[in-house]
Parts: C-alpha cells; structure tokens; sequence
C-alpha cells in the first residue's frame, strides 16, 4: 500500500511539473499527436532540424508518394479525403490567422464566411475505400500510411469556383503526428505524417468553401511528451 501511494504521489508530482513547463494534459500516447506550433520564427524555436527534401512527391491531381524522413521505401499514398477547421489548428506565425471572435465562438457546423481564416486538411491513405464513405471524414482512408497536407486560407467573397489543392512550393512544416479533429482533450488519435504549406497570403473564395457541408473545429494544440522530436522545416 505505501508504494502504490508513492507511486500515485509521484505520477502527481509529474503532472504538476508538465503542467508547469506549459505541455498539454494527458497521457502519453503510443504515436506522437497534432496539431502542433509551427512557427518558423518562434524562440525558442519549434523545429528539430532543416532539409531541402520533402517526404511528399506529387505523383498526380489524387496520389503522392511518401518516403520517410528515418529512411525506408516510399509508398504510394492515394487522396482519400478533405475538409477544413475553422479555427486554424497549427499555429504558423500569421498575425493575421489569430481566430477572429466569431470564429472563436464558432459551433461545429458553422460554415466559414468571408474574412474567417480556415485551416484545409487534404488526407491520403495506401488503400481508398469507394463504397460512399464520406470524404469529408476520414471514412474513406482505410490502410495507413496516412498523411496530411495541410495549408490556411482566408476566405474571400470573390474569386473561382474552382477545386481546392495544396499552393505548390515551399517552406514547408513536415512532422511525425497524429490525425485531428474533435477529440476529448486526453485521446491519442490515431498515426499520421503531415506536410504543411507555410504561408501567410493564401486565399480560398466563398464559392469553394461553400462545397463543403461544414466546418470542423479545431483540437487544442498539443506539446511536450506528447509531440514528435522530427518537426522538420523544409526550404528550397
């Protein structure tokens, strides 16, 4: 009895002591979590290291391939959906992606208007289920490998009604995370690796956000034992 009650006052101890250093509550989980802080100019800074290399190569308009930073075969990964999270969930830096207030009081549901800026997530998968599964879920990536490519827009009420991809280029935020969405703040979603677009100038217009049937809102950010140690800024 005395040690599991040393044991109890010393998992407490360690909670007090992450909660201190400002890392997100909750268990470890057994895959690194997202979303996370991106800010290339950050101090201290975020990032583990620098590349010229990417783990993404577009293959075509719905398929990529994806080679791991560690080394390994590259696989070919397939577009198995898309959606988007108003607010923003990785914070990259932009003054100007700060949820504005009607954002922060956002419901799930709520479409974003023009003037919101929005976070789009475009998911692959090894395998595509085709049986109507729901795009705008992550229902059709069925056999990980996943990845994310991810970018944030401010919605305009003019431009193209046209379809949404990934703005080519570079920086780029890749890193070992997890999927996203709604969760209980202590989840450990499931594996994923991500891509993301830096960039402060990106727009999307009403009309193509307005495919979209609703927003998802964004999961708290997450930090300490709970983040990867290969958050990797790729430049040209």
């Amino acid at each position: 009895m005395q040690r599991m009650k040393m044991g109890t006052l010393a998992a407490a101890v360690l909670v007090v002591a992450f909660a201190a250093r400002g890392w997100a509550a909750g268990p470890v989980c057994s895959n690194p979590q997202s979303p996370r802080n991106i800010d290339p100019k950050a101090v201290p800074s975020p990032y583990d290291g620098k590349s010229t290399t990417s783990i993404v190569k577009l293959l075509g308009p719905d398929s990529i391939e994806y080679t791991p930073r560690a080394g390994g075969a590259p696989t070919t990964l397939y577009r198995c959906g898309q959606h988007y999270h108003l607010p923003i969930e990785n914070p990259e830096g932009c003054a100007s992606t700060a949820p504005a207030t009607r954002a922060k009081s956002a419901k799930a549901g709520d479409g974003a208007k023009p003037g919101d800026w929005i976070e789009v997530h475009t998911v692959y998968a090894a395998k595509v289920r085709h049986d109507g599964c729901d795009p705008e879920t992550l229902a059709c990536c069925e056999t990980a490998p996943f990845l994310v490519r991810a970018f944030s827009a401010k919605v305009t009420a003019q431009g193209a009604d046209t379809p949404i991809v990934v703005p080519p280029g570079r920086p780029l935020a890749e890193w070992s995370g997890s999927t996203t969405g709604a969760a209980l703040p202590d989840e450990c979603k499931p594996a994923a690796q991500w891509s993301f677009r830096l960039g402060c100038d990106f727009t999307l217009s009403e009309a193509q956000v307005r495919h979209f049937r609703h927003a998802d809102p964004a999961r708290p950010v997450q930090s300490g034992p709970r983040v990867s140690k290969d958050l990797t800024l790729v430049t040209p």
